[in-house]
């Protein structure tokens, strides 16, 4: 069996090599993760001042990218880009296992961008508000509401992430994922 015969969402030793795209992969996730602070900011009626999504050290270290804004804002603008991640990755979810990509390049990138992503930047921002500088988001958030949930909130949602994945690249349970429209 070649790779073009493959199903679409068969993995295949030659997807390693869209590892080499990860800069890139990551500009799109810090456009989604800093949009979101920016977004609930300005629903929280602060105006935001600065929007960088390239990687820079303007910050006295490295970053992917930051907001900045000036007004008052609460938990929802550092809790934005977690909240965002779920709908994100709900929202791919269904897409990949819903609608008939043929195509394993735009089917890899799309699960890439929309599924692998939000676990990558959930998982990491937690243990950085864990054991990283006071000065995250979700170091931020866990300063706003109990311990507890906010953990509870990442256990729960990485877990899923993690199990949504594995189920979209096996295709199971069966039940829930619907056969791979044929070529």
């Amino acid at each position: 069996m070649t790779d073009s015969d493959l199903p679409v969402w068969k993995l295949r030793w030659t997807d390693l090599w869209w590892l080499l795209a990860y800069p890139a992969y990551q500009s799109f996730g810090t456009i989604r993760h800093e949009g979101s602070h920016a977004l609930v900011a300005k629903l929280e009626g602060a105006d935001v001042t600065n929007f960088v999504f390239w990687p820079q050290t303007d910050l006295g270290r490295f970053t992917w990218g930051y907001t900045e804004w000036t007004g008052s804002t609460g938990w929802a603008t550092d809790a934005a880009p977690y909240l965002c991640d779920l709908l994100w990755f709900v929202g791919f979810f269904f897409l990949l296992t819903r609608a008939p990509i043929r195509n394993h390049l735009v089917w890899l990138n799309l699960a890439i961008v929309g599924l692998l992503s939000p676990l990558v930047n959930s998982f990491v921002q937690w243990m950085a508000g864990i054991f990283g500088s006071p000065e995250t988001d979700v170091a931020k958030w866990l300063g706003a509401w109990p311990d507890f949930v906010v953990h509870l909130y990442f256990f729960v949602t990485v877990t899923a992430y993690v199990v949504g994945i594995l189920a979209v690249t096996l295709r199971v349970p069966k039940q829930l994922l619907p056969e791979a429209v044929p070529a």
